[in-house]
């Protein structure tokens, strides 16, 4: 585009980038594990498509540590099915996935190991900072 005093450069992109970056950091710096409310918004289906007083029914679910849960994946490693599954779902490839689908595929993969488990503790460290329900599968994958 060329102007009165010769050509003109939009440059409002590069401080939009730089905004975007400080906010990164910003949101880096949150512990969603600590965040987590009743009124929160819910994603009441999941991956099995079972309303929500099926959760209510699963009761007295078991805390699981950060190094159980990597160990049970390392005994028997099925991340590839796991992400092939979840490419199903995020059909428009945003790169998230709800945590009730998270939580419903790792259960029906690891029925054994982490069906009595309550993996939210662990599936919230990776919450979308704009909508709690959404999970960034991509660092949750990258942290495994």
């Amino acid at each position: 585009m060329h102007g009165p005093l010769g050509p003109r450069l939009n440059i409002a992109r590069i401080f939009d980038q730089e905004y975007s970056n400080k906010l990164a950091r910003i949101y880096n710096q949150i512990d969603f594990e600590n965040n987590v409310n009743t009124d929160e918004p819910q994603d009441n289906l999941g991956y099995l498509g079972i309303p929500a007083w099926y959760r209510d029914k699963v009761a007295n679910l078991k805390q699981i540590s950060d190094k159980d849960f990597i160990n049970v994946i390392r005994q028997n490693n099925r991340l590839k099915e796991i992400m092939w599954i979840i490419g199903t779902i995020d059909k428009d490839h945003n790169g998230y996935v709800t945590k009730n689908e998270l939580d419903d595929i790792m259960k029906l993969h690891y029925k054994e190991q982490l069906g009595e488990c309550d993996l939210y503790p662990i599936i919230n460290r990776f919450s979308s900072i704009s909508n709690k329900i959404l999970i960034d599968y991509k660092k949750f994958r990258q942290w495994i």
